[in-house]
């Protein structure tokens, strides 16, 4: 290579040759240096003039005249050449430095170094890591036939590309986007992903699960032509949801999806859109507040049976109920409404073996069938051995109606051979628990209520005895049987014998209390004769009071005349009391 001038010592020498042209035409002959390869054809003399003008040097304009096409760019104001600061040719292009002289000053840095924006096509992301010649090619050049025929050597000239991107790379969608820029799609850091892409621009906008579907799940490599294959975005597959996706319902409910499901969730169904009443199970009750996926599990389109309510649902009594006519058929007691309250009632109920009748009528259900776990139901006898190891249920099948297997005994045994006679009726109707005395025959027992006996309540002699931390309970047993175990004495002893009151029905009548059966001529040592038959027994048995306590006189009475009547005579004498 010849000797490096810089554009300033090239200006010099421009100089002093243009001022030794002018003014001495015989020193022409003298030259800076040797011309480029390019410029050649140009050596010797005789040529000066066609770059240079005499006082001014290098001419831009005589350039143009070789430099056509770059002539027009510049009348076009278009590339870098068209900039001002570039009109000077002579600013970067450096002549007379010999044969092997590039003929391009790039500046100290060199061309690596150059800013591409001047140009007007900035480079930016994988295109700033291209070294010059990766682009600039007779290949990839727009223009080559229209240079090479201007006589620009393909091969180091920078004119020619365009800003296409197909320009310098191939239509990997093969025309399938007509003449849309790949930069409306695509950067230049990374052919994918396509950040400037918008599905929702196109025919057909992606929502819900299907915005998070990878592009190749859709659009596959399936198109092919002389260059190869390529991936296919246009004529893809319908839109219609099994032109992708596998009917899992076999055609069973049609083709149209969405009547159901929405791409926000495939298992998610659009209640609202669908229509359970086309089916052969409308929901209703409860029912329709169900989940889709209770009932239709995956790998099943629909519940293989629904014709009982245990197809579904597990028998909630364990088997207790189907010995009953209808097999314990659900729809009997419960409705798709809710399983409780139940529909069963008390006119159902009286068809079974235990009619409700008196206050068992008004008795909430449940205080007689008690919720018990299995274990309970078990030892009671209410289900089977077969039935679940766990869980719980309300107790409906019984061994027996008899009172004691519901009620706690509150005699505590007390009664049990009344009980066992004739249960605790004997006493008891189902009207009320407190009617015992009304229902019961107390002539049954040792002690016949007659009389006065008949018209006190019955816990007037019954009373309420402490039984420690179980409570109270009515005392029937040991009761008193006679009139001093019950009644006061009101006699005061006047007739015990031996420390012994005797029996009062000895001279009472049960029946009025009164001392009907009391013979005074047999019971007492006074009969009564002649003028004392006739005296009021007030007369001689008077009241009177002892220790604060009012009672009547019966013994001891006098005996003499003297000891009742008036008169010394009678006093004289007094008689011994009676």
């Amino acid at each position: 290579m010849g000797r490096l001038v810089t554009p300033r010592g090239l200006r010099s020498a421009a100089i002093a040759a243009g001022l030794l042209l002018g003014a001495l035409p015989a020193l022409a002959q003298i030259s800076p240096g040797p011309l480029s390869r390019a410029h050649a054809k140009l050596e010797g003399s005789g040529q000066c003039a066609s770059c240079h003008e005499p006082r001014r040097g290098v001419a831009p304009e005589k350039c143009l005249d070789c430099h056509r096409a770059l002539g027009e760019r510049i009348g076009a104001g278009r590339g870098l050449h068209a900039r001002p600061e570039y009109r000077d040719c002579k600013t970067c292009h450096v002549e007379h430095q010999g044969t092997e002289f590039e003929l391009v000053w790039w500046g100290k840095a060199g061309r690596e170094a150059f800013d591409h924006r001047q140009t007007g096509y900035p480079l930016e992301g994988r295109h700033a890591r291209l070294v010059c010649q990766d682009c600039h090619q007779p290949r990839l050049n727009r223009q080559r036939e229209d240079l090479a025929t201007a006589g620009v050597d393909l091969t180091r000239t920078y004119l020619g590309l365009g800003t296409a991107c197909t320009g310098c790379h191939a239509d990997e969608h093969r025309g399938q986007f007509g003449d849309r820029e790949c930069t409306s799609c695509h950067g230049q850091s990374h052919w994918r992903p396509a950040p400037g892409f918008d599905h929702a621009k196109t025919s057909w906008p992606l929502s819900g699960r299907h915005t998070a579907v990878a592009c190749a799940k859709c659009h596959k490599d399936s198109g092919a032509d002389a260059t190869g294959r390529y991936v296919q975005f246009k004529g893809v597959s319908g839109r219609e949801c099994a032109s992708c996706h596998e009917d899992v319902h076999r055609a069973r409910l049609g083709t149209a999806c969405a009547s159901c499901h929405s791409t926000a969730d495939w298992r998610r169904v659009e209640r609202a859109r669908f229509d359970h009443d086309r089916t052969g199970y409308p929901l209703e009750g409860r029912h329709a507040d169900v989940a889709c996926d209770r009932c239709h599990q995956r790998g099943a389109a629909r519940p293989l049976r629904h014709e009982h309510c245990t197809d579904c649902h597990a028998d909630a009594h364990f088997g207790q109920l189907a010995s009953r006519a209808d097999e314990g058929a659900c729809e009997s007691c419960h409705t798709v409404a809710g399983f409780s309250p139940a529909r069963y009632g008390l006119d159902e109920h009286q068809k079974t073996r235990y009619p409700l009748s008196g206050a068992h009528a008004a008795i909430a259900c449940n205080a007689c069938h008690t919720t018990m776990g299995v274990a309970e139901l078990r030892q009671a006898g209410a289900v089977s051995a077969s039935a679940p190891a766990s869980g719980k249920s309300a107790r409906f099948r019984f061994a027996s109606t008899r009172c004691a297997d519901c009620h706690r005994d509150a005699h505590f045994g007390e009664l049990d051979r009344w009980v066992t006679q004739g249960g605790c009726e004997s006493c008891h109707s189902v009207e009320s628990w407190r009617a015992a005395g009304k229902t019961f025959d107390h002539a049954r027992t040792r002690f016949a209520l007659v009389g006065g006996h008949a018209t006190p309540a019955c816990a007037d002699c019954h009373e309420k005895v402490d039984v420690g931390t179980e409570g109270e309970r009515v005392r029937f047993a040991g009761v008193p049987q006679t009139c001093e175990g019950c009644h006061q004495d009101t006699h005061r002893g006047q007739f015990a014998v031996s420390g012994k009151t005797a029996s009062c029905d000895r001279c009472h009548d049960p029946e009025t209390l009164k001392a009907s059966r009391f013979d005074h001529a047999h019971d007492s040592a006074w009969p009564l004769d002649g003028a004392h038959a006739r005296v009021a027994c007030a007369e001689c048995h008077r009241h009177e009071t002892r220790n604060g306590a009012d009672f009547v006189r019966y013994k001891p009475l006098p005996k003499t005349c003297g000891g009742c009547h008036a008169g010394s005579r009678f006093r004289e004498k007094a008689a011994p009391s009676r």
